[in-house]
């Protein structure tokens, strides 16, 4: 029978908590910067092979975002346990339900990631309970207000036009054109997109060129605000074993944002 579980294990979130700051830090490409940063980049870090579809969604949710035998969705925090031995892909949707958990792109398809190695590349591949993700749609990111959020997901997997009486920075938030992931992973879906404008950005701008413009100014405060923590270090690094061994770089170098995005900062 499947279950879900409200929050994350305590026991890993203190782990993570103890050792955010133990990953290795690096400065790549030193002295280089705007499009010949982005260049080097693309040259050293964008994957000459990936995982199809199928494969990337299976690999994620078994090896990459597995949890204490549970997946968890990245932008509300909702989990359900993964059984031993089952297809996790098949197991975790649950016939599409609104419980179920599937694929999000957080590059939206529609803008950029509809073929090719974009729509497969894991670093801006996140599991998600299937009613945020078609919540989220196609919409950029941003901080919605929340006197005009329409609805709040929580992490025991409610959905509600109400506030919730507490914790709601646990809560994910959509209003009709912009969608809000819960705080603790504003950092980490910031770092996806950075990854995915550098890595794809013919494809972003064929298919919409303000797409990352009006998110931009946005996702360079949720990176300087939530850093990148352990398990985002070693999550990326578990990719790279798939991706031509290919880590994010905005991972393992936070401050290539502020030198192409953010102003330095």
């Amino acid at each position: 029978m499947l279950q879900f579980r409200t929050f994350f294990p305590i026991l890993i979130l203190l782990l993570i908590a103890g050792i955010s700051s133990a990953q290795p830090r690096q400065v790549l490409f030193p002295g280089l910067e705007g499009e010949q940063l982005a260049g080097a980049l693309r040259g050293r870090y964008k994957p000459e092979k990936v995982l199809s579809y199928a494969q990337a969604k299976d690999v994620l949710y078994s090896q990459v975002d597995t949890w204490s035998d549970s997946v968890y969705c990245a932008y509300s925090g909702y989990g359900l346990y993964l059984a031993p031995g089952q297809d996790p892909s098949q197991y975790l949707y649950r016939d599409g339900s609104p419980g179920g958990i599937n694929c999000e792109h957080a590059w939206p398809r529609s803008k950029g990631a509809r073929e090719g190695n974009a729509n497969h590349d894991m670093h801006h591949l996140f599991p998600t309970r299937t009613e945020v993700n078609e919540a989220r749609r196609n919409y950029p990111l941003g901080e919605v207000d929340d006197r005009q959020t329409e609805r709040w997901f929580g992490p025991d997997g409610t959905s509600s036009p109400s506030p919730p009486g507490f914790a709601a920075d646990t809560y994910a938030e959509v209003k009709d054109g912009l969608f809000e992931p819960r705080e603790d992973f504003k950092g980490n879906v910031a770092r996806a997109l950075f990854y995915f404008y550098t890595m794809y950005r013919e494809e972003a701008l064929a298919a919409d060129p303000r797409f990352f413009a009006i998110q931009q100014e946005t996702l360079c405060r949720w990176h300087s605000q939530d850093p990148v923590d352990e398990a985002e270090y070693r999550r990326s690094q578990r990719i790279a074993r798939y991706q031509s061994n290919c880590p994010n770089p905005f991972v393992v170098d936070p401050s290539l944002a502020g030198r192409l995005y953010c102003n330095g900062r």
